[in-house]
């Protein structure tokens, strides 16, 4: 089974759901499996659960899709974690974002797939996806 988990900063607003909801349609193609900020706003667990989860689902991941256009020092764990298990890297963000550069120096990073409106971002995470070797 192939599972892709999105990572982003907890949606706040309405477009940032859209957002999440899109990079997970076009990841449902590739993958059996996709979780993403919008199943962690509706976990409802207790804080200590919560971390066990966002872990659990970093090393249950074949790809990590960070949407990377607003920082999140939880993002930053995430792909620390995923880094050090060695699992492949993609970051989205929006034209313009500043991604961290020590996230442009990940050793597990593939590709930053910088998008101007949601019709570039759906065409180049296909794109990417397409070819990416981790998910066939």
């Amino acid at each position: 089974m192939k599972k892709i988990l999105i990572l982003g900063a907890l949606p706040k607003a309405e477009e940032e759901e859209k957002v999440y909801g899109l990079i997970a349609s076009v990841c449902r193609k590739y993958a059996e499996e996709v979780n993403t900020p919008i199943d962690t706003v509706a976990f409802k667990g207790t804080g200590a659960e919560r971390y066990g989860r966002a872990f659990r689902l970093v090393k249950e991941a074949d790809l990590i899709v960070g949407e990377l256009s607003k920082p999140s020092t939880g993002q930053g764990m995430e792909i620390r974690e995923a880094a050090s298990l060695g699992r492949p890297l993609v970051v989205v963000a929006r034209a313009g974002s500043s991604v961290s550069g020590l996230v442009k120096e990940c050793p597990v990073l593939k590709e930053i797939i910088y998008y101007d409106n949601p019709e570039s971002l759906k065409e180049k995470l296909e794109a990417f996806l397409e070819k990416a070797e981790v998910i066939k």
